[in-house]
């Protein structure tokens, strides 16, 4: 199935203003169905403070975010994530005291209506498999969450925001901790969940935060730039790496070459 390229989540215009310091200034983004979207920049650049505005933390002070078409500036969080908005975050959100399934259990039924009464058992159990399958996550689905390293914890943390049955996935920084073989599965994931048609007949599409270049330039098919709030560059792997603005900003030579 071809991938579709439209935007199934778009930021046009957006600021963010704390006092007098602007977070964001302007901004445009596109993430696009079927694909990976890194958003890169040096620290302090605006990415975090971006992803909080897609998933309704922060409201701009101009701007909007449009989901599916829909202008979604004004939902709260939770409307989003009923709307299709999954994500991680930077530091490790799992339900420590809950075994592994059970935190995909909980993810799913906090996206369906009714679910927490029952409703939908069939459905949940098929699709909690589905993504235990998929990550590799039987051998410690029945183990604590709490007690897990911290690369089997973002696989499990991945595995709650899938079972939401997301249209976009918004990850920040998910390969922090991980070791470098832990990191090529997790590149190998990412690239299968974007190739294959979900649940709902859709291919999922992923907005990534990420320091670890070679993997951003290995998975993303686009990307974007901030620096200082601003977007700089937006392109392929090829015309990010061979940007003069964005080597001096933020790449250097040595990440690069």
């Amino acid at each position: 199935m071809a991938a579709d390229t439209g935007p199934v989540l778009s930021a046009r215009q957006v600021s963010v203003r704390f006092g007098g310091l602007h977070a964001l200034e302007d901004v445009d983004l596109e993430v696009g169905a079927g694909r990976v979207t890194g958003l890169i920049g040096p620290n302090g650049a605006g990415k975090t403070t971006l992803f909080n505005v897609l998933s309704g933390l922060i409201r701009p002070v101009a701007g909007t975010v449009h989901l599916g078409g829909e202008d979604v500036t004004g939902w709260p969080p939770h409307r989003r994530g009923r709307g299709g908005v999954g994500r991680s975050f930077q530091r490790l959100e799992l339900f420590a005291r809950l075994r592994v399934e059970e935190n995909l259990v909980a993810a799913w039924e906090s996206a369906h209506p009714g679910a927490i009464f029952g409703r939908g058992r069939t459905e949940r159990r098929r699709r909690v498999a589905e993504v235990v399958d998929l990550l590799g996550l039987g051998p410690i689905a029945r183990r604590t969450a709490g007690e897990l390293p911290t690369g089997l914890g973002r696989m499990v943390e991945l595995g709650r925001a899938l079972c939401t049955d997301p249209k976009v996935l918004l990850l920040d920084e998910p390969s922090s901790g991980l070791d470098h073989g832990e990191t090529n599965q997790f590149a190998a994931v990412l690239r299968r969940l974007v190739a294959e048609t979900g649940p709902a007949g859709r291919q999922l599409a992923v907005l990534l935060v990420e320091h670890d270049m070679a993997l951003v330039m290995e998975v993303c098919s686009a990307i974007t730039v901030l620096d200082f709030g601003r977007r700089i560059a937006c392109g392929t792997p090829a015309e990010i790496r061979g940007d003069a603005g964005v080597r001096a900003a933020y790449l250097g030579e040595s990440d690069v070459a």
